[in-house]
């Protein structure tokens, strides 16, 4: 497991808790879920961890295979890092990559044939951050 990804882990942990909800590791094996979120009211909601380092990359790839079919209770946690800036997360709703606007957020279905290499793609660039910006944690935590 590379550095930014466990520091993204531990980032997105504390993150969340800070919030007052219940965190925990997702232990049933299930690829593409990292965490799961209890929210106040007992609602359960599944975490895909998705960090990208600014330095060098301007989007991500999201296998379609791995991450499954978007369901109102999965989300992206997406953390953004950048030299000497605070990490920034997002809670994307899994439902929104299905929702393709070929700005930020890119359907790279590949067809039938070649499934296995469909993705969804977060692309994030100077003038799409407002738009992204909705989905920054403390914008998103009512609809948990």
């Amino acid at each position: 497991m590379d550095k930014l990804y466990k520091y993204a882990q531990h980032f997105t942990k504390l993150e969340l808790m800070r919030t007052r909800l219940d965190v925990f590791q997702n232990e049933s094996g299930r690829e593409g879920v990292d965490f799961i979120v209890k929210t106040k009211a007992g609602n359960y909601h599944e975490l895909y961890l998705q960090p990208i380092n600014l330095e060098t990359e301007r989007s991500v790839k999201i296998s379609k295979e791995v991450l499954g079919e978007p369901k109102d209770n999965l989300w992206v946690a997406l953390v953004l890092f950048m030299k000497d800036i605070e990490p920034v997360l997002y809670l994307i709703p899994s439902t929104q990559l299905a929702k393709p606007d070929n700005y930020i957020f890119i359907d790279n279905d590949q067809g039938e044939r070649f499934k296995q290499f469909s993705n969804w793609e977060i692309k994030v660039f100077t003038k799409g951050i407002p738009e992204l910006s909705k989905f920054a944690l403390n914008n998103i935590l009512n609809e948990l």
